[in-house]
């Protein structure tokens, strides 16, 4: 069997990961990032400068083998995207022990964990962190300028106004470019672990600095500080944000340009300690080593088969080894066959009161399932039920725990093919706050609004801050999350 050859069974005993990657790309329900980092990743390993493995040389690292074991292990109660970079851990140690340009730094592996599809998760974990950071830094700087303003939570309050910092402006999207920008440069400029370390390290903190150049820009609009016409608000939401990205990632090259220079002016004895640890790390794992002289090379090769030839133990602990992940190759593949995954979807507090007759005043009418919504609805920690009141719809779902099963409404709409478009906060007549989007199908436009709310009145307008205030104890459940879907034509015609 050849490196190449490995690789492929790993695709193969990753079956049900390769069929959800594949899934989450098709559905559009995350964004479709992720192919541009494996393209990047791919393009780099190809096109770098760099000694090859003989095809012969069959490299097998142990935490290969740990990764398939771990992976079988947790199939049955770890989320499919833990269960992906699982697999996708196991796939670079396998491309990493090649050596020569086959070595993964970090820039690299951080790459190849892009490849999946992550952004909605980390909306969903590190959307409303972000925002209540952002918020911190934007309130005393708009202060300075003349405008005194607090953070309240994930609002921005002056002058007697809130200014909500929605979900879409959590800035995740940019921090997942920045990072990606400083990994590719730092695999491109092949920058040492600390380095690669440190330019991530300033993408990160240049995407947060970016977010709240956008928020504090945006504030004076919202704030109505400078007028602009209604029309060209969705434009002028865009532009701010595309320039704050740009200023970010120009912020992120230009620091690993510097840093590659001085790594390039340090003589090989002045290179940092990591050096001689990582060489010892590829003589283990890869056991490569490039030499220049001919003659070298070959007594090498000579030296090699007569030890081998004198210590038969060498091929016997290979053999142990290719063995070992066979197995484990084996034991991961039959293990999603014979261990479905555990969903607990017992109601942890409270006793379901049932679906309400009437909404905002009017009756509403229960509307069936769909045959491929049955299981969801199912395994879904609570109940789910859909309304209709004239040619409104109105998504009711009873929240009996912490869940992230509990999907934002947008992410839906993506994965049936709609074009989804934020729009501002709404407050309704009962001072309730809605998050608010269009969503758009060919000549088909909804307007969709979504709340979630708990017995002691509050209100959130997000799935991420919501999760994490049941998370800290800040509110118990059970909770009801509300969406209405109201075609755009009678959305515009009517008051709410």
């Amino acid at each position: 069997m050849t490196n190449s050859g490995l690789l492929a069974l790993c695709l193969c005993v990753f079956w049900p990961v390769t069929i959800w990657y594949f899934e989450r790309l098709l559905d559009k329900s995350d964004e479709p990032l992720g192919v541009v980092s494996l393209i990047a990743f791919i393009a780099i390993i190809v096109t770098r400068q760099g000694a090859t493995a003989s095809k012969r040389t069959l490299k097998i690292p142990r935490a290969s083998i740990a990764c398939l074991l771990l992976y079988a292990a947790t199939w049955p109660i770890a989320p499919k995207l833990l269960s992906a970079i699982i697999a996708v851990v196991t796939i670079g140690c396998l491309i990493s022990s090649q050596g020569g340009k086959f070595k993964l730094g970090l820039g690299t592996w951080l790459l190849l964990l892009f490849s999946l599809p992550i952004v909605s998760s980390l909306n969903f974990y590190s959307g409303y962190p972000l925002r209540l950071v952002v918020g911190k830094i934007a309130a005393p700087l708009i202060s300075m300028v003349g405008f005194p303003t607090i953070a309240d939570g994930t609002a921005l309050v002056w002058n007697n106004q809130m200014i909500q910092i929605d979900a879409p402006c959590s800035g995740i999207k940019m921090l997942w470019f920045a990072l990606f920008v400083g990994a590719v440069l730092s695999s491109v400029l092949e920058l040492s672990f600390l380095l690669s370390l440190t330019v991530l390290s300033s993408a990160v903190l240049a995407a947060l600095l970016g977010n709240v150049l956008r928020i504090t820009s945006l504030f004076f609009i919202e704030a109505k500080v400078l007028p602009i016409d209604p029309s060209h608000e969705q434009f002028i939401h865009q532009s701010v944000g595309a320039v704050s990205f740009a200023i970010a990632a120009g912020v992120t090259a230009a620091f690993a340009k510097i840093l590659s220079k001085k790594d390039f002016q340090r003589s090989p004895d002045e290179k940092p300690s990591e050096h001689a640890d990582l060489k010892q790390i590829t003589e283990e794992t890869a056991e490569s080593v490039e030499v220049p002289d001919f003659a070298k090379t070959v007594g090498a090769k000579a030296d090699a088969m007569q030890s081998q030839k004198g210590n038969p133990q060498i091929g016997t602990l290979f053999t142990k080894r290719t063995v070992a992940f066979l197995v484990s190759a084996l034991i991961a593949g039959v293990t999603p066959l014979a261990f479905s995954r555990t969903v607990d979807n017992s109601a942890s507090t409270g006793t379901f009161p049932g679906w309400p007759n009437q909404y905002n005043g009017a009756s509403i009418e229960p509307v069936p399932p769909q045959k491929a919504d049955l299981a969801f609805y199912r395994e879904f920690p609570g109940r789910i039920q859909c309304f209709s009141q004239g040619a409104r719809r109105v998504i009711i779902r009873w929240v009996a725990k912490p869940t992230r099963q509990l999907h934002p409404s947008s992410d839906c709409f993506r994965g049936v093919g709609y074009d989804v478009t934020w729009q501002p906060l709404i407050t309704d007549r009962e001072g309730n706050r809605w998050s608010s989007f269009s969503a758009r199908k060919e000549n088909h436009e909804l307007v969709v609004r979504e709340r979630i709310y708990d017995g002691n009145g509050q209100n959130w307008t997000d799935i991420s801050s919501w999760y994490w205030a049941a998370l800290l104890g800040k509110t118990h459940g059970p909770w009801w999350s509300i969406v209405e879907i109201t075609p755009s034509s009678v959305s515009s015609s009517t008051t709410q």
